[in-house]
């Protein structure tokens, strides 16, 4: 009688554990159809030229990704806290992020009054509140959206004897980049991230990544990023910055630092976004870049629109505009068409253009 106790109990308290313990299993797969038009350098002519290309590409409106999250009751209002998303692409079926197995983010960490405190691969606080202050949320088709530069780049794009393999790989990145901002790192690793609860509509965040690269003779990288939000009712607002490490050397260590402020309003009707935006690398460049959007719902139809620009010292003025239509199958499902065009003086003001049909299904 006794031990059939025990296990009553027993069994009574793993049921009590297991009903204060979440593990959910989610996920997203976007596919497109795009007709892709970039710069391309002609090796043999020496000119710069435009290639057009129909593809089919994983990841138009959100990559595609699968992920498993969850929590356990601590009691006294802690909770752990973990969430680990693997990336992969839909048309190859391998894994994005370089082929990471949770190459988009993977954390623990707790939760409670006092926020949520993190440790792993995070999404930065810089990249937590981008997507909310322009209208196509900074998906593949953002005008505003940018393929990044690295100090080699840069170093390319000073050098006035540049080969043709040089010019070659400069218009490859900006070819790869449909939006006419600079971008930035939206990842990083080895890194502690804090956010803040809602108080009132006001949040704030904070990530900081361990380069964990020091020497006898070269101080450590870092990345740092802050963010603070405030979104109640119709008004939403964003103030953010970033801070990453591009190269480093005994002598000197060089930065991209990106700064950014917006906002939106909600009108029912439609919804108007702006964004202002500076990009500095360390005595290289200064990039200062704008975005104006709107977003207007009719019924399970959305139809977006945004123009962006970025002037600069070595990169110069670019521009461009974004066209998109998503409709709501269901609430997991999205059918969507998009156009984005960006004119690049970089690459002898040659245009980036892409037009796609896809899919969108979460689970």
């Amino acid at each position: 009688m006794k031990k059939s106790l025990i296990a009553l109990a027993v069994l009574a308290a793993s049921g009590a554990a297991m009903a204060q313990s979440t593990v959910t299993l989610y996920g997203l797969i976007d596919a497109s159809i795009q007709v892709v038009k970039t710069p391309s350098y002609n090796t043999t002519t020496g000119a710069l030229t435009s290639l057009s290309q129909t593809n089919l590409t994983s990841g138009g409106q959100n990559g595609s990704r699968w992920g498993l999250k969850g929590s356990e009751d601590l009691g006294g209002g802690l909770n752990a806290v973990f969430d680990l998303q693997s990336g992969f692409n839909v048309d190859t079926g391998v894994s994005g992020q370089g082929g990471a197995l949770f190459g988009r983010h993977a954390f623990v960490g707790l939760s409670g009054g006092f926020g949520t405190l993190t440790f792993g691969r995070h999404d930065t606080s810089y990249d937590d509140v981008k997507g909310n202050v322009l209208a196509s949320a900074n998906n593949s088709f953002d005008a505003a959206n940018g393929a990044g530069v690295s100090a080699a780049t840069y170093a390319t794009i000073v050098n006035p004897a540049a080969t043709a393999a040089q010019i070659l790989a400069v218009a490859n990145i900006y070819g790869a980049n449909t939006g006419a901002w600079t971008g930035y790192n939206s990842r990083v690793n080895n890194s502690i991230k804090y956010q803040t609860n809602n108080y009132g509509g006001f949040s704030a965040g904070v990530t900081y990544g361990l380069g964990e690269d020091k020497t006898a003779t070269v101080k450590a990288t870092h990345t740092l990023s802050l963010n603070a939000q405030y979104a109640n009712g119709p008004i939403g607002a964003a103030v953010a910055y970033q801070e990453e490490t591009l190269s480093k050397t005994a002598a000197k260590t060089v930065y991209l630092k990106n700064t950014l402020i917006g906002g939106s309003y909600d009108f029912g009707v439609a919804k108007l976004y702006a964004a202002y935006n500076q990009a500095k690398v360390t005595d290289i460049d200064s990039q200062k870049e704008s975005a104006l959007g709107v977003s207007v719902p009719v019924g399970a139809l959305t139809l977006r629109a945004e123009v962006a620009r970025s002037k600069g010292d070595l990169l110069g003025k670019n521009s461009g505009y974004d066209l998109e239509a998503l409709y709501d199958l269901s609430k997991r499902t999205t059918v969507y068409t998009s156009y984005v065009s960006t004119k690049h003086e970089v690459v002898d003001d040659k245009r980036t253009s892409a037009f796609a049909v896809g899919l969108r299904h979460k689970f």
